[in-house]
């Protein structure tokens, strides 16, 4: 992005090649996701933590293989294959590119049941939805309800809800409703002809995986010591989290990435058990970019969309 703004600001050219620097490894990266996060980035959101020197290379997940390792960097060595996420609000340059410079502490072994594009979708949404069921506590024999269950953290959400023993209704546009079905949802509710506030039923989890339902409309449909999870937690619903816990009843957990090694080998282990399977809807060239993030901006995207760089 040579700018903040829209799609018509990200470009296509070439960088100086990065060098690993100490505890770091150089990734050939084959493939990276598009995150909600990369084009806010763009748009400009966060422009106080991310600042104001152009250009910028966005992109957080990414796969490949290890290309070289830095001074003191430990673990993996010259031609590992590797996937990961990096902090994009380090002003650092990103995955979208052939070449990644990344701490070793940040990468892990790819799974062996995964392709490059597939292990590319995973670090930032399933480590989210991964964390914020978590939050939602025990959810063996529990109703949740997934809003936006074949979006990119929601197919994540509906999988490993269903891998902890929840029964799992999935709010999702009529045309996904098979992919729902197929991640394991036990019901499916259409959220373009029935908002899942208004559709009767009562939850002990809804997780809002679009982030667009909010506490207000999801107190009707939660049960009385149920829980609100958002992958969205404005301010006003951090406020409402902080008094939901010293008053007791519904609560609201905030539906963050976290990612402990532990959280990665728990994920991994879903993955290897066939519990939790990867959903990429669409794949792009890297001279496509601005496309992908359109592809996601426009909403209603099935999985991950994610960029190739071979």
């Amino acid at each position: 992005m040579t700018r903040y703004g829209g799609p018509e600001v990200m470009r296509y050219a070439d960088l100086p090649d990065p060098s690993p620097g100490r505890g770091e490894v150089l990734v050939s990266v084959k493939a990276a996701s598009v995150n909600p996060l990369d084009y806010k980035i763009r748009r400009g959101d966060f422009r106080i933590v991310t600042g104001g020197r152009f250009p910028k290379v966005l992109g957080a997940d990414f796969a490949g293989v290890v290309a070289t390792c830095g001074p003191g960097a430990s673990g993996p060595r010259p031609g590992d294959a590797v996937y990961g996420a990096i902090p994009l609000h380090l002003r650092r340059p990103g995955a979208h590119a052939e070449l990644l410079r990344v701490e070793a502490r940040r990468v892990r072994p790819i799974p062996p049941e995964l392709s490059f594009v597939e292990a590319a979708s995973l670090p930032v949404a399933a480590l989210t939805a991964l964390n914020g069921l978590r939050r939602c506590g025990d959810l063996s024999g529990r109703s949740v309800l997934v809003n936006g269950a074949t979006g990119g953290v929601g197919h994540f959400a509906v999988q490993i809800a269903k891998a902890r023993g929840a029964v799992v209704s999935a709010a999702c546009r009529a045309r996904n409703a098979g992919l729902a079905k197929e991640l394991g949802a036990d019901a499916v509710v259409d959220y373009a002809a029935q908002y899942p506030a208004r559709a009767g039923s009562v939850y002990d989890v809804v997780f809002d995986a679009h982030g667009g339902l909010g506490f207000r409309m999801a107190a009707w449909i939660l049960a009385p010591r149920g829980v609100y999870a958002t992958t969205l937690p404005t301010p006003g619903v951090l406020l409402h989290l902080l008094w939901r816990k010293a008053a007791g009843g519904r609560r609201i957990a905030a539906a963050n990435m976290r990612a402990r090694p532990e959280d990665y080998a728990e994920l991994e282990r879903l993955i290897k058990d066939g519990a939790v399977r990867p959903v990429v809807g669409a794949t792009f060239d890297l001279a496509e970019a601005s496309r992908a993030f359109s592809a996601l901006e426009s909403g209603g995207a099935r999985g991950k969309t994610v960029i190739r760089m071979d």
